[in-house]
């Protein structure tokens, strides 16, 4: 169904709800439903607060507030304006849209927000689903869907995510689904999802930091797989700002206090770190220059300095003092460097090594 537009404004979200309580009776009635939808105030009231307020029980307000979303249900003449836009974007979504989704569709700030969901639970053509520990509200058509196969749609898609086992384009998960389902609305489900969580079009778990990384170390690490290439911890801690995912300025001090602490950083340069899963190892300058004389022996300064600033960014004069100065590297006659038998360097045990570049 199209629709000229989907602008929404308050005047017609204001009518039709006054127009759905004149066919209540009773005033207590309607003070009912605006309390507990929180039409009037925007916060919307529990039943114990109602029925304390107007003396009678809480099981009292709840009985009338069913019966009275049931006789509006089926007396209120749904066929105007905003049923055919919802009707419309829901359709587009494939069925199912999440409610901030339908919200941002409209237009409407946050105030409208209890009128909106009114309308939307006493439309039955709808059925709005309150939001709960695994999504946020959303809403679909009723001749598309039901509460449970929605409920059941959306453990299907959680159990197929946390088996895939790692984060992935969106359509690497629907396809495992049934192919009756719309992507647009296995993805409107994803979105309100408090299970599942995207960044930059790559879903995943949520406890995953890939796609919601929440510490400082998961947002280090975010920052230099995304970039894939070695960066300084001043630069790191710019980036984590500019995340479109729980971005939050950082110090640069609490940056490289992380930085030093968790393995999967490796210095390999003044200041500058890497992602060990690269192929860069921890250690001294002269930790790499007696791993490369073990893979192969006996090599030339020239090769050694290449091979190390592979691995490392430091200064040549750097890598020229530790075959000098280190007693483990020997120089035969024809300027060739390799181990001296029975003598190695001291692993330093900090990872990422003391050595100015």
């Amino acid at each position: 169904m199209k629709v000229k537009s989907n602008k929404v404004d308050k005047k017609l979200l204001e009518n039709l709800i006054n127009d759905s309580l004149n066919l209540l009776k009773k005033d207590r009635d309607r003070d009912i439903l605006l309390r507990r939808y929180g039409i009037a105030t925007g916060n919307s009231q529990t039943l114990e607060e109602i029925g304390k307020d107007m003396g009678i029980t809480r099981e009292r307000v709840r009985q009338i507030e069913k019966a009275a979303i049931t006789k509006i249900r089926q007396q209120f003449n749904h066929d105007h304006e905003l049923n055919d836009i919802l009707i419309a974007i829901t359709n587009e979504k494939g069925g199912i849209i999440g409610f901030a989704s339908l919200m941002s569709q409209l237009d409407l700030n946050g105030k409208m927000q209890p009128h909106l969901s009114f309308l939307i639970k006493i439309n039955p053509k709808f059925t709005f689903v309150d939001k709960n520990d695994g999504h946020a509200d959303l809403l679909f058509l009723s001749d598309s869907y039901n509460e449970n196969g929605v409920k059941k749609l959306h453990e299907q898609l959680v159990t197929v995510v946390s088996e895939t086992g790692k984060p992935s384009r969106f359509d690497k998960f629907s396809k495992k689904l049934d192919p009756k389902h719309n992507q647009e609305a296995l993805q409107e489900l994803a979105l309100a999802s408090t299970n599942l969580s995207n960044l930059d079009n790559i879903w995943g778990l949520s406890v995953w930091p890939e796609v919601n990384p929440k510490s400082i170390r998961d947002k280090i690490y975010l920052v230099l797989k995304k970039n894939a290439r070695p960066m300084h911890f001043s630069e790191i801690s710019t980036k984590i700002s500019e995340l479109k995912a729980n971005p939050k300025n950082v110090t640069t001090q609490a940056v490289h206090n992380e930085l030093i602490k968790d393995g999967r950083f490796v210095l390999i340069g003044r200041g500058i770190y890497a992602l060990g899963e690269w192929g860069y190892n921890p250690g001294t300058v002269a930790d790499i220059i007696e791993e490369i004389l073990k893979e192969k022996s006996p090599l030339s300064k020239e090769d050694i300095i290449t091979k190390v600033l592979a691995r490392r960014q430091v200064k040549t004069t750097t890598i020229a003092l530790n075959l000098q100065e280190k007693p483990q590297f020997i120089k035969d006659k024809n300027d060739m460097y390799s181990i001296k038998e029975g003598l190695t360097s001291k692993k330093n045990k900090r990872r990422g090594g003391r050595d100015k570049g």
